[in-house]
């Protein structure tokens, strides 16, 4: 098939969702489909052929609907035979909302800021709702493949009419990539280069939207902290040192709080003793994926789609709401004493992802393309007719 990715930006380094979107772009290519994709910016260097596509508008919001449109009309435009999308648009095959309802990230991202969780929405936003009804509720897309439960109950409960198009595509994990085995070399050689030794527990904490993810509720959590000493490397944070200021005026100034420049995630899980993501949303929350795969248990909340794969009380804690920095420290401390005792099973943490094989997670998203597209299993001959 010739495939269309949909997407703002064709940019795999942008973020977990642009990651993916070219994972699964790269796979389909290997699997002898043709890919090109469709988008506003694109890197040279993603995967398939780029085709930039521009809209203008007076506003945000008539910009973003108008891009929602002509994003579809260029793959149709260049032939193709399925579309995968991940942000709002007016209609595709496959789509694939990272980030869940967005109303739910809406009022998350409030939340986290202490505000009100029902504003009226205004320009863009009211536009993504509007969009993301219309692929949803009134069934511009055929079939849509959730990243985690957490997104297939919200989907469900929003927009009841698409309750049978959503289909479970959990997000995986590079297995070879992500081990406990790093620890040894690529985890050592990066706690020195941060000057942390051995002996100190190290926390991580990794991701650009601090405020969302919880960072503040973190800095809180651990300025409460007694005892042994420990630091925290936060990684790929936005605005760097406003959080560094405010780690200070949490009293944190003793070198204990690292904020760096975004850092390769097989090599920080490796050197970090325990992973904290206390998120007041992740649809998936990849980084929960990847610490595991590596061997590190997690600390992060019920509100990260990645937390069910938090299965054993070996693999770390899932604390039931986000915003509680005295829930939090009871988990830190609990887990820093098992590293002090060295009683973590990295077997056992790794365990708990090693069913999300990057191979299975891809297979289940062809799987769902086919579907979408009226497509029959691979080897079983000839491809049938579009919906759009």
């Amino acid at each position: 098939m010739r495939v269309g990715f949909l997407i703002d930006e064709w940019r795999p380094d942008r973020g977990g969702a642009e990651r993916a979107l070219a994972a699964f772009a790269a796979h389909l290519v290997e699997r002898g489909h043709e890919v090109h994709a469709f988008a506003r910016e694109a890197d040279p260097a993603a995967p398939g052929e780029a085709h930039l596509v521009r809209a203008s508008g007076a506003t945000r919001a008539k910009r973003e609907r108008r891009l929602a449109r002509a994003l579809v009309d260029a793959a149709g435009e260049a032939g193709c035979d399925a579309t995968v999308g991940v942000r709002h648009l007016e209609r595709v095959d496959l789509y694939w909302p990272h980030d869940g309802a967005h109303r739910e990230t809406l009022q998350a991202q409030r939340r986290a800021r202490g505000r009100s969780p029902e504003p009226r929405w205004p320009g863009r936003h009211r536009a993504f709702l509007e969009l993301e009804a219309q692929l949803l509720a009134e069934g511009g897309a055929r079939v849509v493949a959730c990243v985690s439960e957490l997104v297939r109950r919200e989907l469900a409960e929003h927009y009841p009419a698409c309750a049978d198009r959503l289909r479970a595509a959990p997000n995986g994990v590079d297995l070879r990539r992500f081990h406990p085995d790093r620890r040894m070399d690529r985890g050592w050689h990066l706690r020195g280069a941060l000057e942390v030794d051995a002996r100190t527990p190290l926390f991580a904490f990794a991701g650009a939207d601090g405020v969302r993810k919880g960072l503040p509720t973190l800095l809180e959590a651990l300025a409460g902290m007694t005892g042994e000493r420990w630091k925290l490397v936060v990684a790929g944070v936005r605005h760097p040192a406003r959080w560094r200021r405010i780690a200070r005026a949490r009293g944190l100034d003793d070198g204990r709080v690292l904020v760096v420049e975004p850092q390769d995630a097989a090599a920080l899980f490796a050197a970090a003793d325990v992973t904290v993501l206390p998120t007041w949303r992740d649809a998936c929350g990849l980084v929960v994926l990847e610490s595991l795969a590596a061997g590190t248990p997690v600390v992060t909340t019920a509100a990260a789609g990645a937390a069910e794969a938090v299965r054993t009380p070996a693999a770390g804690t899932v604390l039931p709401e986000p915003g509680d920095p005295a829930a939090l420290r009871a988990a830190l401390d609990e887990q820093r004493d098992r590293v002090a005792r060295d009683t973590v099973d990295r077997t056992a943490v790794r365990a708990c992802v090693t069913d999300r094989a990057h191979g299975t997670w891809m297979a289940t998203l062809e799987a769902c393309l086919l579907e979408a597209t009226g497509a029959p299993e691979p080897g079983t001959g000839g491809y049938g007719p579009r919906g759009f």
